[in-house]
């Protein structure tokens, strides 16, 4: 079968990178398949869809697979519309966060122009669906499948077949993305799926679930010198959580010390320890974004973070001891549900007095997403009008308790507090940017230029694949 996947162009955030969902369902399918893959992300939006269009006219695929999230979804829908108008006999998959949430809705809407959405990861299920099609077999037990039978109702298979081992997964295909990675000297990797918790305001455990799954460091060294075989000479690790446990972090980090490279992590602020993060710094780690949110404990209550401020202040001491090799910054969240002036300032406070970090905390406002818990929230009271992911293109704040300007406010507050450590290092991800970013050499004028995108590049993580 000859498959196109897809990334579409975003009207409301276009960011560097590529999208690491397109490279694993690639290599899955080209075990028997052949596959083309188009990636949008950070392109014109016009202009990407006619590419793409033309694309699939010249190319003739047997079916077209589109990914999405939350914030791409409007190039998606423009794609869906056009497909079968070039060629009625294109069978049309949807994945992503996006539709494996919003299936029920994307189906009545679109159910005249797609055919199949995959919930949750696709690497098993879009396999076997592609082989199922071709052969003409039934793929109506495939886990995660949902499509219209031929009466016209909609059946929604329960996710099942999850990757126990992520080890078992073909390398990820890098064919659309090597020359950015040549181009920038810059990679993206995960290592793991899932997480131990479940915060309100993230949709990753409706997602990969909290069954957390892990690459072993072996595999992930594997990996590691791949993409430094296609000129990777820094690594940005895209898990939600890279340190899911001390023992494994430091094998990790022993891993990775032997392969000569700088990365960057998210990381919650326990389990944390001196040896962890002295091995990390050992090993390479250049940067370390602390998952923190918030440092009101009603707000890390409501939130359900599952963190204290002793223990974000712990973590910050513990990095602060290696301002030499190793910058630090922390993830902050405005206006979740029950946020106010008060709980704000003992924030700032908290930070004011004891978060030493070298380049401080990025506050994003908070969206509204589907696939978490205040999502549900919102649809249970009546409080959200869901035909907005229909009706527009935008991805919304969550505006009930605390309109724009004070949301801005506040995130400007956060952004300016903590106490900076002086630091000589380039701001890690900085150097995923375009020489052009970066030629006026200024580095603090270059991240707080990018400090909005950045903020804003959070939330999509949230949302993402």
């Amino acid at each position: 079968m000859k498959i196109a996947l897809v990334y579409p162009p975003s009207q409301e955030l276009n960011l560097k990178g590529y999208p690491l969902g397109l490279a694993y369902l690639s290599s899955s399918l080209k075990r028997k398949h052949a596959v083309d893959i188009y990636d949008y992300n950070g392109r014109d939006f016009q202009q990407s869809l006619g590419l793409f269009f033309d694309s699939v006219s010249k190319n003739k695929p047997d079916l077209v697979g589109v990914s999405f999230n939350s914030f791409n979804r409007w190039g998606a829908y423009k794609i869906i519309r056009k497909i079968k108008k070039i060629n009625k006999n294109i069978i049309i998959v949807l994945g992503g966060v996006h539709p494996s949430t919003m299936y029920g809705q994307i189906f009545s809407y679109f159910s005249d122009y797609i055919d199949f959405i995959i919930q949750s990861e696709g690497e098993n299920s879009f396999y076997k669906l592609c082989n199922a099609l071709e052969a003409n077999e039934d793929y109506t037990d495939i886990s995660g499948l949902v499509y219209n039978d031929e009466r016209g109702t909609l059946k929604i298979n329960p996710v099942k077949d999850v990757i126990a081992d992520l080890d078992d997964l073909p390398f990820p295909d890098y064919s659309y993305s090597s020359q950015n990675i040549k181009d920038n000297k810059f990679a993206y990797l995960i290592t793991s799926r899932g997480c131990p918790v479940n915060c309100s305001f993230c949709s990753t455990s409706s997602f990969w679930g909290q069954n957390v799954r892990m690459n072993s460091p072996e595999r992930v060294g594997e990996e590691v010198d791949y993409v430094k075989s296609l000129g990777a000479e820094r690594i940005f690790f895209h898990d939600d959580t890279f340190n899911l446990g001390i023992g494994r972090t430091i094998r990790l980090s022993e891993v990775l010390k032997e392969k000569k490279i700088e990365y960057a992590v998210s990381c919650r602020v326990k389990p944390v320890n001196e040896e962890m993060v002295a091995k990390l710094v050992e090993s390479g780690c250049r940067h370390i974004t602390w998952g923190v949110e918030s440092l009101s404990d009603k707000i890390l209550g409501k939130i359900d973070k599952k963190i204290t401020k002793e223990e974000v202040k712990e973590a910050f001491d513990i990095c602060a001891k290696y301002t030499d090799r190793l910058t630090t910054s922390a993830f902050f969240c405005v206006g979740v549900p029950g946020e106010t002036e008060e709980t704000i300032n003992q924030s700032v406070d908290y930070l004011n007095k004891y978060i030493k970090s070298t380049h401080g905390p990025g506050a994003s406002m908070l969206y509204i997403l589907p696939g978490t818990k205040i999502y549900r929230e919102l649809i249970r009271n009546n409080e959200f009008d869901e035909k907005i992911w229909i009706k527009t293109g935008s991805v919304y704040y969550y505006t009930k308790d605390n309109n724009i300007r004070t949301l801005n406010r506040w995130r400007k507050k956060i952004n300016k507090s903590g106490i900076r450590l002086p630091t000589n290092l380039k701001y890690f991800l900085d150097y995923a940017l375009s020489a052009k970013e970066t030629k006026s050499g200024n580095i603090g004028k270059v991240f707080h230029k990018n400090r909005k995108k950045i903020s804003r590049f959070i939330n999509m993580l949230r949302n993402r694949y």
